[in-house]
């Protein structure tokens, strides 16, 4: 899947045969979708020891607008017009140097009975929403080891049922979606436009559709607040109010014709200082890495809604193994630079360091250009070296593209099986 960057098993396939081999493997009820999460969240946790780290989540919809007739057990696309499903996964990240620790859960939702019309009278429980507060329940159980845990999320992750059960070991980082009433009986917009400004920043504004990737100088304001309870049908077990900090960021004069950056941030992390703010706006950006992954999975390289798969249990199980892949992936195209600061202990079996070292030399050139720049200790040692074997010249400089998720997925193919080959020397003691 990495090599050829698709999930179309008769691509995958080197024949008919092979095709069927595929097949009976997704088929086959020993082959568990919570198997593979629960080995994924098992290797994340050990990464995760003593750090503190930000699980973020969001959900991606896959559509196969062409597929209606061949599709079996799908439910609805987002607008309700032809068969898919959703992705919600949830990616631990490390708050301190953005980043990928690795996958800890995955929910998926299949909207068979169609979108349901009276979700305000529904039960907390019973909502498709119910997959914000589950992702933390999964983070806090499956993250023990880490020093603590933030999840983030966008605007659907603001719902009051969260900020009241979330796990006692899991701090939130929301954004604002909804004009929620105060404790005081004010509406929270207007609290917020009445915050004093306490500092400006300039910050970089990543490109959205049309939009091109920019700056912008935003000011900051920030309190503590208390929420009070929604009074809808199914609340009344829940406190009456809820304490949270706010942190309202809005951008100065931006320039015509673009969307002014406003990010109205709820967390139950205390906020008392500029600097904190800084941090909770700093691990809130950090939010766009899960978005990447999205990309690796579907337009970028996967190609996920192309798959042919015309069970959805079968899918689901191919659908995981990819986000396995761009998760990895992903992992290292951010660390390529040595931003992270990783340690390569996040991606290698120490046990397969002699082995990498044999890689790296054959793959360095003579000149210092072609030099692995990074430590062995660190992760952008190994992603340079995975790089290389995807096909990069290793230049760098000016006019030089840094390796990108393709090229990250080819080289991941080619490593794997050389230290196959290395572990099974080890064993036979050929070496």
């Amino acid at each position: 899947m990495q090599r050829k960057r698709t999930l179309c098993v008769h691509r995958l396939a080197k024949d008919r045969n092979q095709a069927v081999q595929f097949g009976r493997f997704l088929a086959n009820r020993a082959v568990s979708v919570a198997e593979m999460l629960v080995t994924a969240a098992r290797q994340t946790n050990q990464r995760a020891a003593g750090r503190h780290v930000l699980a973020i989540m969001d959900t991606t919809d896959l559509r196969f607008p062409t597929h209606q007739a061949s599709k079996r057990g799908f439910g609805t696309d987002a607008k309700g017009e032809g068969v898919g499903l959703f992705l919600h996964p949830v990616l631990a990240v490390d708050a301190a140097g953005s980043g990928v620790v690795g996958l800890v859960d995955c929910a998926v939702l299949n909207r068979t009975q169609g979108r349901v019309s009276d979700h305000k009278g529904r039960l907390a429980d019973d909502k498709e929403s119910r997959r914000w507060l589950h992702g933390a329940e999964v983070a806090a159980d499956c993250l023990g080891a880490a020093q603590s845990i933030t999840m983030v999320g966008d605007r659907e992750s603001d719902i009051y049922d969260l900020f009241a059960r979330r796990p006692a070991n899991v701090h939130l980082l929301c954004r604002s979606a909804h004009p929620r009433a105060m404790a005081t009986g004010e509406l929270l917009p207007a609290h917020c436009a009445g915050l004093p400004e306490q500092g400006r920043e300039r910050i970089d504004v990543p490109p959205k559709g049309a939009q091109q990737p920019r700056q912008a100088t935003v000011a900051l304001h920030f309190g503590a607040i208390e929420l009070a309870r929604p009074a809808r049908l199914g609340a009344r077990d829940q406190p009456r109010t809820v304490a949270l900090s706010v942190v309202d960021v809005r951008e100065v004069d931006p320039p015509a014709g673009a969307q002014a950056v406003h990010w109205r941030l709820l967390t139950t992390h205390p906020v008392t200082t500029p600097e904190q703010v800084r941090e909770i706006v700093g691990w809130y950006r950090m939010r766009w890495i899960i978005e990447q992954v999205f990309r690796s999975l579907k337009s970028h390289c996967l190609k996920i809604e192309e798959s042919q798969t015309q069970e959805v249990a079968g899918f689901t199980k191919l659908a995981t193994i990819a986000l396995i892949a761009a998760v990895r992936a992903m992992q290292l195209v951010l660390a390529r630079d040595g931003t992270t600061a990783q340690p390569i202990t996040d991606a290698v079996d120490p046990a397969d360091m002699p082995a990498l070292q044999s890689i790296n030399a054959s793959l360095e050139g003579r000149t210092a250009k072609l030099k692995n720049p990074h430590q062995p200790e660190n992760l952008a040692w190994y992603a340079w070296i995975v790089a290389r074997l995807g096909g990069w010249s290793g230049y760098s400089s000016r006019g030089y593209k840094p390796p990108g998720p393709k090229t990250m997925h080819i080289g991941l193919i080619q490593i794997d099986a050389i230290l196959t080959g290395w572990r099974l020397a080890n064993r036979s003691g050929l070496v």
